[in-house]
């Protein structure tokens, strides 16, 4: 895996992580869909982008490993 592809998945984690851990508690809290907090949306919505993120991230570091197996 390239060392741009690295550094990408390190940029794009940090901002993740200072946006849920220091931007998302300060920000308005009115209902969404007539029931659920804003904030609470913002870290529902958050979740399945970084799982995509850390899938392709997995995904590719796996690629590049290889593995060697005894035929015993």
């Amino acid at each position: 895996m390239s060392k741009t592809m690295k550094m990408s998945f390190v940029i794009i984690n940090i901002v993740y992580f200072v946006f849920n851990y220091f931007i998302v508690p300060y920000l308005p809290n009115p209902l969404v869909f007539g029931f659920m907090p804003f904030q609470l949306f913002c870290y529902l919505a958050c979740a399945p982008i970084a799982a995509l993120v850390w899938g392709l991230y997995f995904t590719m570091f796996f690629r590049t490993q290889h593995a060697y197996f005894n035929e015993d």
